[in-house]
């Protein structure tokens, strides 16, 4: 049977007046506080987080928006930020948009209706990135942006510097004396994978290394389970045609199991016939075969991070945005090999 206020009141000997004021942090004795708390703990009580929201004027909910959450990386973000909201008593609304831009706009106003105290957007959209629709929502509740444009001063914002990581990726591709490299992203325009390759292009122009139409691959369904099939399919299109890259790199690791996919239907070897790298290190470079040396996006502190980035602009108001940025590591494994 559930526990009710009346039965904690009831064994701390109180009334149930006063237990609201523990359970809402108003002042009472120290010993009816202690009283109270150990009537919670021996009952296991919990208080409905909604009503304390009505006595307190305020939801003890945060609504999340990302993308999808088929692709681990995201999930691996969402499960951290739940578990440290749910440390200081507060709910976490999901909410994915697939689609993007209008399903993105429907999904932020369903969020915003329900009450939440404050928003945290995982790997922000390019075009709601752009027209500062976060910026404007940011002036009246908090709002934490994972991966959002770097450049920006007027959101709170926590990232991986994609750049740095990036540039990881192709020292070690030189280093292991790999020029001829194939680039594949999502073929949706996006801050992370806009920023990698951007990179691509100027590390290859250092090089002298001219790129042409083969260059880079675009898979439309990227973050998607289906983009492991699509990604398989047209990387065997695009070595039938010829194009044969001694390296590989895929900027997440969705498409990079669908290059491993690709390699057993074209009976080729990894690293043996190409090096490959990857981004993000969730589950599935670590259980392909072989393991994929992986950019770590760091997914679970990323999430925990951006949630403790919100209970603090909840409990403080503060008018300057927060920024925090983690470098990512390279985490070499046996996918790439050394040129002779």
């Amino acid at each position: 049977m559930k526990v009710r206020i009346e039965d904690v009141a009831s064994e701390a000997g109180v009334s149930i007046a006063t237990v609201s004021r523990v359970l809402n942090d108003h002042p009472v004795s120290e010993k009816a506080r202690r009283n109270v708390e150990d009537a919670i703990a021996k009952l296991d009580y919990s208080p409905n987080l909604t009503a304390r929201g009505l006595i307190k004027g305020k939801s003890s909910r945060v609504g999340a928006i990302v993308y999808n959450l088929e692709n681990p990386y995201n999930s691996a973000i969402l499960s951290a930020i739940e578990r440290r909201l749910r440390q200081d008593g507060y709910l976490c609304n999901f909410a994915s948009s697939t689609l993007r831009e209008k399903e993105e706009s429907d999904t932020l106003k369903r969020l915003l209706d329900s009450g939440v105290e404050g928003l945290i957007i995982v790997d922000v959209d390019l075009k709601s990135e752009n027209s500062g629709m976060y910026a404007a929502i940011n002036k009246h509740m908090p709002v934490v942006q994972i991966n959002g444009n770097p450049d920006r001063t007027d959101t709170n914002c926590i990232m991986v510097d994609q750049k740095f990581g990036m540039s990881s990726v192709m020292d070690y591709f030189f280093e292991l004396n790999h020029r001829d490299i194939l680039f594949i992203r999502g073929e949706l325009p996006s801050l992370s994978s806009n920023q990698k390759e951007k990179v691509f292009r100027a590390r290859m122009n250092e090089q002298d290394y001219d790129l042409d139409e083969y260059s880079i691959l675009k898979v439309g369904l990227s973050n998607l389970m289906d983009g492991i099939d699509e990604t398989r399919q047209k990387f065997c299109e695009v070595w039938k045609k010829g194009r044969k890259p001694t390296a590989v790199f895929s900027c997440n690791e969705i498409m990079a199991i669908g290059v491993v996919q690709a390699s057993w239907e074209l009976e080729l070897k990894i690293p043996e016939d190409f090096s490959l790298i990857s981004h993000d290190n969730t589950f599935l470079s670590q259980l392909s075969n072989p393991p994929i040396t992986t950019v770590d996006m760091t997914p679970a502190r990323l999430g925990y991070e951006s949630a403790e980035m919100m209970i603090q602009l909840l409990k403080h108001d503060d008018p300057i945005p927060r920024k925090l940025i983690f470098y990512p590591e390279l985490i070499k494994r046996a996918s790439c090999r050394s040129l002779e």
